[in-house]
């Protein structure tokens, strides 16, 4: 299929439904980008994902927050635990983290 051919099939695919002339195809693409930055997908795995030549341009998708830290650090101490049996003393509470390190 030519490109041509696509952008002809979307428009009248967007007139047939009421959609703005603003909407195009590339809001799609945007819209899958975003939301898997928001559900913390990696900005490598968005880069493959999509198609991007640099991880700079997936990074414009990927929105790091306090609770995704949270999140990241419940993952590698689960992974942990899973592989030793033991718990890392990660602890978080009511978003904020907490981390008890002995040497």
């Amino acid at each position: 299929m030519l490109p041509t051919s696509l952008a002809h099939l979307h428009v009248k695919v967007r007139k047939a439904l009421g959609l703005p002339s603003e909407f195009v195809l590339h809001s799609l693409r945007h819209t899958f980008c975003t939301r898997l930055g928001e559900e913390g997908t990696e900005a490598f795995q968005i880069r493959k994902l999509a198609g991007h030549h640099s991880v700079t341009v997936s990074e414009r998708y990927v929105h790091p927050t306090p609770e995704s830290a949270v999140l990241a650090i419940r993952r590698l101490d689960a992974a942990n635990r899973a592989q030793s049996g033991t718990s890392t003393g990660t602890t978080t509470d009511t978003g904020t983290l907490a981390l008890s390190v002995s040497y």
